[in-house]
């Protein structure tokens, strides 16, 4: 943030109406969404640090709560896990862009546990009150982070998202009020109130903590020059050239002067110390923590094994589900960053599948206008496909998707008894189209926005021209054996519950 100076009596007042800001937005997501299942940036990596999975980012993102809890209570680590599990759960919609009804909805869990059963382990364990504020700051959170990724280009292009709209005036109380609820260190403040076992808490006191802790923490990204990386700087300015450095200057001073009269108000009306240290503890996390100089750097530091035993112990062993792992790599396949990774393993020609469904769920968000409607009885136009037994092929593989919860089990799907009689596909055949985690990720996606151009039905069509047509042809056709595949396929005992 830098700036000098100190300005008394600097306004703590909201000269924004944020609803209809938000209102606005969500309205956008709705009518792009429409029967889709998948904006162009849901389940995308804003960590900047090139993870190549989501287990990595749930696990490294784990890893930065501990280091948070020391910051906060120093030698005093008198905490529980399941005080570890809520902060943490906090972090996620910051790293990873996630619908919030996928929260809501149970979808997105972390070492297998969903939102809900971290508020059912709240009440069992008798928070009480603090549960429905943990449970109601954080729903805020996820649609506050959801809203400030998918208009993050509306902001850094034609300057019309909410933080251009925050950022237009000297007074940064609405910046600052935003990204506390952003950051949400007001579930944190009462985290830290109830492990330090404090008595009933001011309200004020959480309040103006959990703002103090999100600006001291957004000094020091600032000094050490992390915000030369995040996507979004809350004290940046928006407006015309000619005046927007003297308008970054006042709104520097803002920020500091905020700092310091809420510092004051905790101090003069007796906060308890906790609290007063937590309000602060962003000059100490920012320096030390892994978090802050791996976005720096931009690649990962790997996990000490003292760090990893603490993370099985507080957590347990499996960071993400095989649905988020699947999501997570669609969008790491059509990645333009990834550092110094390993390029993919898929084949060009679903690459380009990829990147075309890709381009248009970007198109649907930037002409404001629904998509291709969520379809699983899709239409097979290609001139490869040219015979009922190609298409009753094609169908048939692309009805298997709906039937696969893991990797594992869609590979005993693809090669299962369902196929032996219609061309069944060899792991040889299935290798040449890409990796297991490839062809896992085209599944996940057809499971949550199948259409005409859906990239699992793209993996079907090129499996048949690459594998199959070749065999098919020399054999003759025999759509007897092919025309019931489908429904075959639905029938199978193989099939299981997918989310949904």
């Amino acid at each position: 943030m830098g700036g000098e100076g100190y300005k008394p009596g600097t306004p703590q007042e909201h000269q924004i109406e944020f609803w209809p800001l938000i209102e606005s937005v969500l309205r956008k997501v709705d009518r792009v969404r429409g029967d889709s299942g998948l904006l162009f940036c849901d389940y995308t990596d804003w960590t900047k640090k090139h993870d190549t999975s989501a287990g990595m980012t749930i696990e490294n993102l784990s890893r930065d709560t501990i280091q948070w809890m020391a910051s906060w209570y120093g030698t005093n680590l008198s905490t529980t896990a399941l005080d570890t599990k809520v902060i943490a759960s906090v972090v996620i919609p910051d790293d990873l862009c996630i619908p919030p009804l996928d929260f809501l909805h149970q979808r997105v869990r972390m070492y297998g546990r969903s939102l809900r059963d971290l508020v059912k382990e709240m009440v069992d364990e008798g928070w009480g009150r603090d549960a429905t504020h943990i449970l109601l700051s954080s729903v805020r959170q996820f649609f506050l982070q959801y809203i400030e990724k998918v208009e993050f280009e509306d902001n850094t292009k034609s300057n019309t998202g909410i933080h251009a709209l925050m950022g237009r005036d000297e007074k940064v109380w609405d910046s600052i009020v935003y990204r506390t609820h952003t950051a949400n260190t007001y579930v944190v403040a009462i985290v830290v109130a109830r492990s330090r076992a404090l008595p009933e808490i001011n309200g004020d006191w959480l309040f103006c903590s959990a703002v103090n802790d999100a600006v001291s923490m957004d000094l020091g990204k600032s000094a050490l020059r992390v915000y030369q990386e995040d996507n979004h700087n809350p004290t940046a300015t928006f407006g015309p050239k000619e005046t927007k450095q003297k308008l970054q200057t006042q709104r520097q001073t803002g920020y500091h002067s905020i700092y310091l009269d809420l510092m004051d108000d905790l101090v003069n009306t007796g906060c308890p110390e906790p609290l007063v240290h937590y309000a602060s503890a962003g000059f100490l996390f920012v320096q030390m923590q892994h978090r802050y100089l791996e976005r720096s750097l931009g690649f990962r530091f790997p996990i000490h094994e003292a760090m990893a035993n603490a993370l099985r112990n507080l957590f347990g062993d499996k960071p993400t589900d095989a649905w988020l792992d699947g999501l997570f790599h669609l969008r790491w396949l059509i990645s333009t960053d990834r550092g110094h990774q390993s390029p993919s393993t898929l084949c060009p020609e679903l690459l380009a599948a990829c990147l075309k469904r890709q381009q248009q769920r970007k198109l649907a968000w930037d002409s404001d206008h629904a998509g291709s409607s969520k379809n699983r009885d899709v239409l097979i136009h290609d001139p490869d496909i040219n015979c009922q037994c190609a298409t009753d092929w094609v169908t048939g593989i692309h009805a298997i998707s709906s039937q696969a919860n893991s990797p594992d089990e869609l590979q005993k799907l693809l090669s299962s008894a369902i196929l032996e009689n219609s061309l069944p596909l060899s792991t040889d055949q299935l290798s040449a189209v890409g990796s297991w985690d490839d062809i896992w990720a085209l599944c996940v996606a057809c499971q949550v926005d199948c259409n005409n151009d859906c990239e699992w039905l793209a993996f079907a069509k090129y499996v048949w021209k690459q594998a199959c047509s070749a065999s098919h042809t020399t054999q003759g056709c025999n759509a007897g054996n092919l025309t019931d595949l489908k429904n075959d396929i639905a029938t199978s005992t193989s099939e299981v519950e997918v989310r949904n």
